[in-house]
Order: C-alpha cells, then sequence, then structure tokens
C-alpha cells in the first residue's frame, strides 16, 4: 500500500490494496466516524440527530454551550409514520433529509388506468416528499418543504414532535441525569404559526428554547406536538421554517442562518471570516492525497472558529465535535502552533481569548493556582451547579508550556512587539507559576487536587494513561517526560523573543533556566540499556521504563541531546510502535496494550504530526517521509479526507486492511485538522522568523510528492510564495515571491543534528 505520485487523478487518489483483487476501489467504503449519528455544528453549537435526520434519543440533540435545548424532532403525517429516503450532512452546519408519505388521495392520486385494480401504485406511496433542511449555529433554523407529487389535491396534517429537557451534553453521553427540573411548556399562535416556549423550572440554570414556526397556516397544539394543516394542489409545494432561538443564562440568540441557509453577508462573523480567508496560506499539491487532505483540514479549522468577540478573538477554535464545544486552552494553544503558518490570526486569537482565563487566586476544587494556564472552561447545566469543576478548571500541566510558546511563536511569526509586551505580565505569572511548581530535583510534576480533578494532566489524560512496563498504575506525583520538554521549548522560545523585544536580562536567563533543565532531562529520563526516553518519573523519581510514543513529541521540543536522538528515532519509528499508519501511544509489546484503548495502542494524528515535525528538525528525514505517508495513507480511509481525532492501533498488513475506528472519536477534531497542516508545512521546512524579516525554510519532499507550491506565507506584513520539487533524490527550492524578506536555508547537516537551532544561530 503505497501513496504514488500524481499520474492519473483517478487511480492516484486510492491507497492501494495489499493483496489483488477482481476490483479497484476508489472513494468507496470510507470508514464514518460514529457512523449512527448525523453530526452538524457551529462554533459553540452542535445538532446530532439519528441516521434519518431525527432527534429523540441518546445524545441526539441540539446544544448550545454543552446544554441541550432541543431534546426531540420527528415529523408525522396524520398518524402515518413517514419513510426516510435519505439524510446527509451536506455542509458542516447542515443536514438535509427527504422523506417520504402516501397521499391520502389513494387512486386519484394516480394516473388514470384501464383496468381498475388495488390502489398502490408508486405515485401514490410516494406523493408527499418533506425536504428538512437543517443550519446549526446559535440554535437551529430549519426548512420543511413539503410537496405533493400527486394528480390529486392533498389536505394533510404535518405534525411537529418537540421537546426540551436541558441536559448537559456529559449527561446525555452517559446516559444518566445529575441534574433535573421541570419544564414548562407554553404556546401562543400567531398568524401563519406561532412560538412555542419551553422554559426549565430552576432557580439556579436560567434556560429556555424559544421555538419559532412559521409559514404553517393553521396550527393546532395537540399537546405531544404542533399539528400544522396543510392544502396542496397536484404538484404544489409550502415551506415552513422552524427556528430555535435558545436563551443561556440570562443571553438570548438568534440563529445564525435563515431561510436556505443564508445569513447576514454583512454581520461582524461573515466579515471576519472573509478577513482570515484573505490572509490564509494556501497550497497546491502534485498529489491529490495531499490537495484533498490539506483543503478539508482548512475546512474543519473554519467550521471550528467561534466567531465571537474582538480583534482575532473570532478565529480562536473550538476543539472538537461533537464532545468537546467549550474553551479548551490546551487545544486551541495547540492547534493554533500547528497551524501557525497557515494562518498567525488563529494564534493570535487563542491569546486573546484564553489569557484572560490565567487564574488568579487558589482552589484546589478547580485546580487553579495564581499563574496557572487554563485547560478548559464548559458552561453547560453540570459546570454552572459545579457538579463538574469545569466552569473554569486548569489540570493540565501542559498548557502553561503551550502558553509559553503560543506567545513566542506569535511574535515570531508577526513581529509586533507591542502585541507581545501586552501578554507579559501573564507570561510573567505562568513562569512564576512553574517555579513556585519544580520539585526538589528540578522538574514539573502535576498532582491533583480536586475532589472531582482529572488524575493524569498530560495530553494523556485518560486515567490509565500512564502504566508502569509491566502495566501497574502511576501515582501522582508524576513528572511526565513531553511536559519537561514543552517547558524547555517554551522557556527557550520565550526567551529569544525577550530578547528580541530588548529585554536580554530576562531573556538570557529563561535560555539558562531552559538548558539546565535540558542537562537534568537527559541525565534524569534517558534510560541508557533501551537507549530510549522514559516516558515519566514516579513520586520517588524513579524512571517509569515503559515505551511509548511520548519521546516523539521531545524530540520535537528539543530537548533530547543530539547524540541520542538516533535510537530514539529508530526506535518510534520501528514495528514495536510504528503501526504503518502512525505511532502507538503505546508499544504493541506491553502488556496493557489495546489497539482501541484511548491512550493505550492507538494512533492520534496530532502527537505523529508534531512527531514528524520533531524527526524533519533532526534530518531523520526518511523517517519522516515514511510516518506522513502512513498519515496521508490513513486520510484516504476516512470519510472526507478527513483524519478524526484518533484511530485504531493495528498494524497495517495483510490481516487488517484499515487499522480501526477508535469509538466515539470527534471529527472533526481541531488537534488533527492542525496536525494536516503542520506535516504539509514540515515537507517545506517552513519556520517563520519576522523580528529579522526572515523564514527558514527546509524542504524535503516525498518521492510520491513531486511538486509543492505555498502562497500567501505570511512574516510580518510580507507575503511569501515558495515551490519545492524533487531532483533525483533531493528537493530543490524556488522562489516565487519573497516579499522583500530574507529566505534562509537551513544548514545542510548530517542525521542527530537540530538542523532548526542551526538556522536560528546563523541568523542570530
Amino acid at each position: 500500500m503505497a501513496l504514488t505520485p500524481i499520474s492519473n487523478p483517478a487511480t492516484s487518489r486510492s491507497v492501494g490494496k495489499l493483496l489483488p483483487s477482481m476490483t479497484r476501489l476508489i472513494d468507496v467504503n470510507r470508514c464514518r466516524v460514529r457512523p449512527d449519528d448525523l453530526i452538524a455544528h457551529q462554533g459553540y453549537g452542535v445538532l446530532v440527530t439519528d441516521v434519518q435526520g431525527w432527534i429523540g434519543n441518546g445524545l441526539e440533540g441540539v446544544y448550545l454551550h454543552q446544554t441541550r435545548f432541543l431534546s426531540r424532532f420527528h415529523l408525522r403525517v396524520e398518524q402515518v409514520a413517514i419513510s426516510c429516503v435519505s439524510a446527509n450532512v451536506v455542509d458542516h452546519h447542515a443536514i438535509t433529509a427527504y422523506h417520504l408519505a402516501p397521499s391520502p388521495a389513494g387512486r386519484a392520486a394516480e394516473p388514470p388506468r384501464e383496468k381498475q385494480g388495488p390502489s398502490g401504485s408508486e405515485v401514490v406511496h410516494k406523493a408527499r416528499e418533506i425536504q428538512v433542511n437543517a443550519f446549526c449555529g446559535n440554535g437551529l433554523h430549519m426548512d420543511v418543504i413539503v410537496t405533493n407529487h400527486g394528480l390529486a389535491a392533498a389536505e394533510l396534517s404535518l405534525v411537529f414532535e418537540l421537546q426540551a429537557d436541558f441536559a448537559d451534553f456529559n449527561e446525555a453521553l452517559a446516559g444518566k441525569r445529575q441534574q433535573k427540573g421541570l419544564v414548562e411548556r407554553r404556546w401562543s399562535e400567531s398568524e401563519g404559526g406561532g412560538t412555542l416556549e419551553f422554559r426549565y423550572e430552576r432557580d439556579d440554570l436560567d434556560l429556555a428554547s424559544r421555538i419559532v414556526l412559521g409559514g404553517a397556516g393553521r396550527v393546532s397544539d395537540l399537546g405531544d406536538g404542533l399539528a400544522c394543516s396543510l392544502h396542496l394542489a397536484p404538484q404544489g409545494s409550502q415551506l415552513l421554517t422552524l427556528a430555535l432561538h435558545p436563551h443561556f443564562m440570562g443571553t438570548d440568540f438568534a440563529p445564525f442562518y435563515g431561510i436556505d441557509g443564508s445569513f447576514d453577508t454583512g454581520s461582524l462573523a461573515a466579515a471576519k471570516r472573509r478577513e482570515w480567508e484573505a490572509g490564509a496560506q494556501t497550497i497546491e499539491a502534485a498529489n491529490p492525497v495531499v490537495q484533498a487532505a490539506w483543503d478539508q483540514a482548512v475546512s474543519d479549522l473554519v467550521s471550528l472558529q467561534v466567531l465571537e468577540g474582538e480583534d482575532a478573538a473570532p478565529f480562536m477554535i473550538v476543539a472538537g465535535m461533537p464532545n468537546y464545544t467549550g474553551l479548551f486552552g490546551r487545544d486551541a494553544y495547540l492547534t493554533s502552533l500547528q497551524s501557525m503558518v497557515l494562518s498567525p490570526q488563529t494564534l493570535r486569537g487563542a491569546l486573546q481569548v484564553v489569557t484572560p482565563f490565567n487564574a488568579a487566586e487558589i482552589d484546589d476544587e478547580a485546580d487553579a493556582e495564581p499563574g496557572k494556564v487554563l485547560h478548559q472552561r464548559q458552561l453547560g447545566p453540570l459546570a454552572q451547579l459545579k457538579l463538574s469543576p469545569f466552569l473554569a478548571y486548569y489540570g493540565d500541566a501542559s498548557t502553561p508550556g503551550l502558553f509559553l510558546l503560543a506567545a513566542a511563536a506569535e511574535f515570531a511569526n508577526t513581529g509586533d512587539a507591542a502585541f507581545f509586551r501586552s501578554q507579559r505580565q501573564a507570561l510573567d505569572g505562568t513562569l512564576a507559576w512553574m517555579a513556585h511548581n519544580q520539585d526538589e530535583r528540578g522538574f514539573y510534576p502535576y498532582q491533583t487536587r480536586s475532589s472531582k480533578g482529572v488524575k493524569n494532566q498530560s495530553w494523556k489524560d485518560s486515567g490509565e494513561a500512564v502504566l508502569t512496563h509491566d502495566g501497574r498504575m502511576v501515582q501522582d506525583p508524576i513528572a511526565m517526560a513531553d511536559i519537561q520538554a514543552l517547558y524547555y521549548a517554551g522557556k527557550q522560545s520565550l526567551g529569544l523573543a525577550l530578547i528580541a523585544t530588548g529585554d536580554e536580562k530576562a531573556g538570557h536567563a529563561l535560555v539558562e533556566e531552559a538548558e539546565a533543565l535540558k542537562r537534568r532531562f537527559n541525565q534524569a529520563y534517558w534510560i541508557e540499556n533501551e537507549r530510549f526516553v522514559a516516558i515519566a518519573l514516579d513520586p520517588d523519581g524513579h524512571q517509569v521504563r515503559t515505551v511509548a510514543s511520548d519521546p516523539g513529541t521531545c524530540l520535537a521540543y528539543g530537548i533530547i541531546d543530539d547524540a541520542r536522538t538516533e535510537t530514539v528515532a529508530d526506535r518510534l519509528m520501528s514495528d514495536e510502535l510504528f503501526s504503518g499508519w502512525g505511532i502507538r501511544t503505546l508499544s504493541a509489546r506491553h502488556p496493557a496494550y489495546n489497539p482501541f484503548a484511548y491512550h493505550l495502542g492507538t494512533v492520534w494524528p496530532s502527537p505523529n504530526a508534531v512527531t514528524a515535525f520533531g524527526l524533519h528538525r533532526y534530518g531523520f528525514n526518511e523517517h519522516m517521509i515514511r510516518l506522513a505517508t502512513g498519515l496521508f495513507s490513513a486520510s484516504q480511509i476516512f470519510d472526507l479526507d478527513r483524519l478524526p481525532e484518533v484511530f485504531g492501533g493495528h498494524a497495517r498488513d495483510a490481516r487488517h486492511p484499515h487499522p480501526g475506528l477508535y469509538p466515539g472519536a470527534c471529527s472533526p477534531q481541531a488537534w488533527s485538522a492542525g496536525a494536516v497542516i503542520l506535516l504539509v508545512n514540515t515537507f517545506m521546512g517552513l519556520t517563520p522568523f519576522a523580528p529579522k524579516r526572515a523564514l527558514v525554510v527546509d524542504p524535503a519532499l516525498p518521492e510520491w510528492l513531486p511538486e509543492l507550491t505555498v502562497r500567501n506565507v505570511r512574516v510580518g506584513a510580507a507575503r511569501v510564495a515558495l515551490r519545492a520539487h524533487r531532483s533525483g533524490a533531493d528537493t530543490e527550492l524556488e522562489i516565487i515571491d519573497a516579499g522583500g524578506i530574507d529566505i534562509v536555508r537551513a544548514p545542510a547537516l548530517p542525521p542527530g543534528q537540530d538542523r532548526l537551532a542551526a538556522a536560528f544561530r546563523s541568523m542570530l
């Protein structure tokens, strides 16, 4: 199974087959994440239906801020069940469904016959078509188009079954309510329709659903539904509209979309989206697999924007659909770092939205301490009632390091010293928190203090994610290797940014702190007999010698000594960890290995892309290309060429034609979309450094991608266009438009030496 250079577009899209086959499959049999659901979304809102477009069971519903404002939607014609023809997600925010019902006119609805027989023709049984177009965004707008395809006029009563239960998303996901209340139902009729209101009768939760029905003619309230009396001439149609306006904790929301999905092109949200698209990087890839994955990833990132707030705040993204629609600091920072070359505005938006939530005081139940950075902010009923700690929760140790990196990277991309300085107080607060959290060995462990907190507080945050080599749970406090690497990179990058903005004393001090951490790390975490990195230190400072994916991100952040990087890279890409599709979270030889356990053997595109960046950083381009080949091959397996949050860890062999899906994975997911952007820009080796008006480039294209063009790469105010193409085994670079800045080619160093650091040393 291999990607091939583009020659015939009809065949180059195919991932190929391991074994000879009588047939060749092209763009069919894609794996669908959550095959029992249809999911549409925009910003903080999500719509989940069954495969026929109905709402009524399990997780199904219309949500805003993790609160379910519609828990039932179904249509019936009189007492006749209508049959679904098809239902599909047609855009990120839209679902279209077609349904049919028989005509009550019987023979009169069908063509005349010479011989009378029992009525039952196709014309009769399919006479009434009901099309439902649902548009999610700040609530819901729905168009219901009823058409009579019979030859006789038809009278019908179309019944809307509607309910709201105001469940928290996590309650719906678990199938168990933790908070309840009576729901008041009130109907008020008006010309052509009316308003149905559901209000939650709790003093501590101000929640209501106002549903406006229009174009309906005469409406009767049946108690369990609203009956609309319609008269349709032959081939006649009638449009009914339903608009759900959520009322959430004192704020009224109006649906973003109108009839046929129309929206106000003059709105701030629409203007901001045009602004972002005009400033975003574009590519032209000589392999349609790469182009399709890139286009889908960009589209997904745009769809996850919140489109609220001022300046760059609307470009802040939510984490993933449908599970993670709150504000997640870790996800926002990591994704914007992965995609910073695509658009520095996403990075600035994350900083503008997340930084104000940095903790100012100690709150043990929220795992908060002054200077600690927000992990997640969920606004649903469970958080509002403090049944979960997530109204503002700080139980993640990676987010502080990502904050330092994000602030430094935003400055490196834009050169905006004023904005960088505006973050200084918050950055100093986080550095002070790091100093306070450092243990006696000079490392940074985590430990929850909350009665409802998260045990494991790195990106591997499931309860069983950190195990010893023989499968035992590691108790807190735990000093994860990737957290140390992230703090190293954060301090080093922030130190360079401080030096560039004139604070040389503080900057040099931070760089020295980072180098001292690197020295300690390589003494304490290196497993000499394994020639690999321990994933953590336990509470006693002993190595957790489990073989897992974590050293890959350590490579990317530059904390491993150059002389040790080769054995780490080789181990990461061995069959023990590399499945052929990506690097598993845990070694296949570990006693707890499970290809479908969240962090115990699955493949996550995001840390894999970060690892690919690390492999490229140290010149291990054969490994980088092999890893990227697996990930882009995987993108073809999944619906829409979209890499999901996580997928199975099965080996890529004859027995396993695809790796399998992780049950309940998010799709789209911000990290995974950002992973594709990072992979493509890793092929080009792009690292902007606006303070020196420079762009570092270090291209390395795989054989199956003979040419790659990037345009609108932003370095400060400049816009750069470049083209890379393979020449034999090498990759050549063509500068289409330098934009008035220096294009700095990374030095050609032997594998195992830090090419990125060498390029920066040459500039500084």
